[in-house]
């Protein structure tokens, strides 16, 4: 625990979402601050994300805006008078921040301390050679690695140890992955940019360990000294593929309980020499023929795995790591689901079913990027599934990918390739690697030829197999009725089935439900498997014959969700989505979620009242429609499933929300947002737009004010709905002109709503439900920012074109101006 006189807590964010990082830290985030607003704590937190749904918490947290640089931290240091700060929230930005405060003195000078993680810790896991000297002192096998400052030095360890070699810049303030380096040629091509990138002039070069089995585990560890671990997850590929482009399964499915409590004993003892006060991903290699393992990294932070831990769990990790940051130990706290048993954050989660962690990539929208799966990371979000077996599980994540991001998951047409073809794509892994494995099994492929190939464990091979296999007798089987309750019991969608039998998808729901009384039924999703009696409010579907979801009683919402991440709508939409459950909670409504984004800010506990960890598809929303029977359906973009499902008589709410942007690189000068309801305009505010596209708020001139007004009583001749709108105002010979009125873009809505201090979600959502909503104005935020897309090209290989479409954007970014 931090000194008792800490006073001041600075929390450091993680900036604006990009390839490698979701809402998942901002998710930690909100749960550490609504945990410590209970104390007497002075808590600030920093970010230069513009999607930040900080600002809008109602907790007393002071929100910074700032540039994520030591400058700036330090800066706030001084001016708050800071005690501590706490970077486990804020992934390996923070982290590396932290370290680089350290060595600039100003923690020593200020007696400011780190929280959660030493500065001990922070610095031996920034630097692979003193990392490897702590493991060594716990009896951990290491990999052989080095830190080099020339181009010779590299070259000299490279040929000791052999190729392949990896190489990962020292302390980059970008994100960066290891690179591989197969031969001395690539090896010193790679070097040239990653010596460019550390801020040391430092380079880890590794021996690589290429086709290892990769496993995680996730450990928490209280100041005194108790540990557990909450999750171990199997990546589907071999280690040579970036995890976040690996489908995972949790629990692990290959290992024998030797090697799994060996991972587990190590996973332990790494938080314990560290130190560590709450969350320690834990990554390793094993070797497949030997069973012995490497540690390949450390995160004592919230990242992408803690996420899918905590959901595949029902463990409440970030609340329970927040309590012990405050202090308490896990033999002193209790999770709020838990009906008796006192100590029950002190016991290891076991699950009852399966989850996967299913990559999406946005490769549609970015043509020439390198689909090639390598150890860069390229996926721009995922999904999730859970089910009673491997396979059902495998199918829902599938199934989760709508259909506008289906086509990315396969970059080639599978049944398309020749022979030769699709050996290359099974040998070199690219996007969508799952389904040319399928098709390799229909073309009859053997289980033992593709784990030689792939070097992918022949157990996932023999489930992908039971798939295709199962495919092959509903194809032979129209209408067969055991064939069917086969195939929902093993994961297939109503959609999949009726491709096989070439009907539509409604023929074999009517048949389903009508002719062969298949159902779907619901479990909980909870930490105790039903040892204990635990309250959840989050299931997932199966096909199997108990019910545990009781329906919502009361006045109560669907809220159709954000799922998988994609380009232009990620952080943004999860910010809308968040305050659009808040507000229909204010409104009344019990509000009822599917999600299944593991990284989903809105999948906190406590914020929805019921939570479906679905596909967010048009048979699921049915199926749950039918069970919870709510008042209201409300999607958030989802333009298909709306439509589909308002085919199918069911009234759905679509907020009026571009899911697009303003209208995209037109000459323009100005925006103003108004609210427009039952004709009546009122205006917010106005915005500049500069030459790169960027916003910065300004204050209205008089001399301005006189030439947008006029402007702004004529824009209700461009609007039909109620709504909040953006008006695009162009200048010409000092004459203001509307260029458009467009709906305000989801992607600018969450800066727009921090500019004018409004909740302009909740806005909209209050007059999507109720046709109107009081609006109060508030006086623009003082201070001028920039406001600026944050886009994928760089982790794509690409080079940025020189006015990118803002629905490519992947998150955005504010600078204050000084």
């Amino acid at each position: 625990m931090a000194r008792s006189r800490a006073k001041n807590i600075l929390i450091i964010g993680a900036g604006p979402t990009q390839i490698g990082r979701d809402t998942e830290s901002e998710a930690a985030a909100v749960q550490i601050i609504k945990n410590f607003a209970e104390t007497d704590r002075n808590l600030f937190y920093v970010t230069s994300d513009a999607n930040s749904v900080i600002p809008r918490l109602d907790v007393d947290v002071k929100f910074i805006e700032a540039e994520l640089t030591v400058n700036s931290l330090i800066q706030i240091l001084r001016e708050n008078e800071i005690d501590v700060i706490l970077p486990v929230a804020g992934n390996t930005v923070a982290l590396q921040l932290s370290e680089q405060l350290n060595e600039s003195g100003i923690l020593k000078e200020l007696n400011v301390r780190t929280m959660g993680v030493t500065t001990t810790t922070i610095h031996n896991i920034n630097n692979p050679e003193l990392m490897n000297r702590v493991l060594k002192h716990i009896k951990e096998p290491t990999i052989p690695t080095t830190v080099v400052e020339n181009v010779t030095g590299a070259l000299r360890f490279a040929k000791r140890v052999g190729f392949p070699v990896l190489i990962k810049p020292i302390a980059s303030l970008t994100k960066t992955n290891r690179i591989k380096c197969d031969n001395e040629h690539q090896l010193m091509e790679m070097l040239e940019s990653a010596f460019k990138v550390s801020i040391t002039n430092q380079v880890a070069v590794e021996k690589s360990v290429v086709g290892y089995k990769e496993i995680e585990m996730i450990v928490i560890r209280d100041a005194e000294g108790s540990k557990l671990l909450i999750n171990g997850g199997e990546n589907f590929n071999p280690i040579g593929v970036h995890s976040g482009d690996s489908i995972i399964f949790s629990p692990t499915q290959t290992l024998t309980d030797v090697e799994f409590q060996s991972l587990r004993t190590a996973a332990l003892k790494i938080a314990e020499i560290l130190k560590i006060k709450g969350v320690c991903h834990v990554q390793f290699a094993l070797d497949p023929t030997d069973g012995k393992h490497f540690i390949t990294r450390i995160n004592p932070f919230f990242d992408r795995s803690s996420a899918f831990a905590a959901r595949a769990t029902g463990y409440p990790i970030a609340n329970v790591v927040a309590k012990i940051l405050m202090g308490q130990n896990l033999r002193e706290i209790k999770l709020s689901g838990v009906q008796r048993h006192d100590s029950l954050a002190l016991i290891e989660p076991v699950m009852d079913h399966i989850a996967v962690r299913f990559p999406t990539w946005s490769f549609a929208s970015f043509k020439n990027a390198n689909q090639q799966l390598n150890t860069r990371m390229k996926s721009t979000g995922s999904v999730m599934a859970f089910g009673r077996s491997a396979e059902e599980a495998l199918q829902k994540a599938i199934r989760s990918v709508d259909s506008t991001t289906a086509a990315e998951q396969a970059a080639l047409d599978e049944s398309q390739l020749s022979e030769a073809q699709l050996i290359n794509v099974l040998i070199h892994p690219r996007a969508g690697e799952v389904y040319y494995l399928l098709e390799a099994i229909r073309r009859g492929y053997t289980v033992d030829e593709l784990a030689k190939m792939t070097h992918i464990d022949a157990f996932y091979f023999y489930k992908l197999r039971h798939l295709v296999k199962l495919e092959r007798r509903l194809r032979d089987n129209r209408f067969d009725m055991a064939a069917l309750q086969e195939a929902k019991y093993f994961g297939f969608g109503d959609t999949q089935i009726a491709h096989l039998w070439q009907v539509r998808s409604d023929e074999v729901r009517d048949f389903r439900i009508k002719k062969a009384h298949v159902f779907a039924t619901y479990k909980g999703v909870e930490p105790t498997a039903g040892e204990f009696p635990y309250l959840t409010n989050t299931y997932y579907s199966t096909f199997e014959d108990e019910d545990e979801a009781v329906r919502t009683t009361g006045k109560k919402i669907l809220v159709l969700g954000t799922a998988n991440s994609q380009v232009g709508t990620n952080s943004a939409a999860e910010y809308t989505t968040f305050q659009t459950i808040q507000r229909c909670q204010k409104l009344g409504y019990k509000v009822i979620l599917i999600n299944n984004n593991p990284n989903a800010l809105t999948l906190i506990p406590d914020l929805a009242d019921k939570i479906y960890l679905e596909p967010l598809t048009v048979e699921n929303c049915l199926n749950i429609i039918h069970q919870e029977k709510p008042d209201k359906i409300i999607a958030q973009g989802k333009w298909e499933i709306v439509t589909q499902l308002v085919l199918r008589n069911v009234q759905a709410e679509q907020l009026p929300v571009s899911r697009t942007t303003r209208s995209e690189n037109i000459e323009a000068d100005y925006m103003g947002v108004i609210s427009s309801i039952n004709g009546s305009i009122n205006l917010f505010g106005v915005v500049g737009i500069d030459e790169d596209n960027m916003f910065i708020p300004i204050e209205v001139s008089e001399a301005l004010k006189v030439k947008v007004d006029p402007l702004i009583k004529n824009a209700n001749q461009h609007i039909t709905n109620n709504g909040i709108y953006s008006v695009i105002i162009k200048e010409n010979m000092h004459q203001l002109q509307i260029v458009s009125v467009v709906p305000l873009a989801v992607q600018d809505l969450p800066f727009l709503s921090f500019a004018f201090d409004q909740d302009f979600a909740g806005i909209i959502t209050e007059i999507t439900l109720n046709g109107s909503s009081k609006i109060e104005n508030h006086p623009i935020i003082q201070g001028d920012y920039r406001y600026s897309h944050v886009y994928p090209y760089t982790q794509f290989g690409l080079k940025k074109p020189q006015n990118p479409p803002f629905s490519l954007a992947i998150g955005a970014e504010f600078q204050s101006i000084k």
